[in-house]
């Protein structure tokens, strides 16, 4: 959200606010569910997946009933959208293995 505002998107703000907080909530909860069928990083996986395919849908209904954006150039964005998922996967799985390791008493 700050980096919208402070890269000239502040018009995506209010989206990333309540986009990015469901993902969170999403993962969050789908990880610990999964966490008794999956082993620890395919369970993180999914669960990335999920959020990542739920922010994709917010940022394109987004664009087309708030910003108004035309449908082919909402549905251009998409690509975008689903490389931003895949990096926060590739970066985030290692990062929460890594702090987990460092601080065991966070694991729940």
């Amino acid at each position: 959200m700050v980096a919208d505002i402070m890269l000239g998107y502040a018009h995506f703000a209010p989206a990333t606010l309540v986009i990015k907080g469901v993902e969170g909530a999403i993962v969050g909860t789908l990880n610990k569910r999964l966490r008794g069928r999956f082993n620890k990083s395919l369970s993180s996986a999914i669960a990335v997946v999920v959020g990542g395919l739920e922010m994709v849908l917010g940022y394109f209904v987004y664009e087309q009933l708030v910003l108004g954006y035309p449908f082919a150039l909402a549905l251009a964005e998409i690509p975008f959208n689903l490389m931003q998922m895949s990096v926060g996967l590739i970066i985030a799985i290692p990062v929460v293995a890594a702090i987990q390791r460092a601080f065991p008493q966070l694991k729940s």
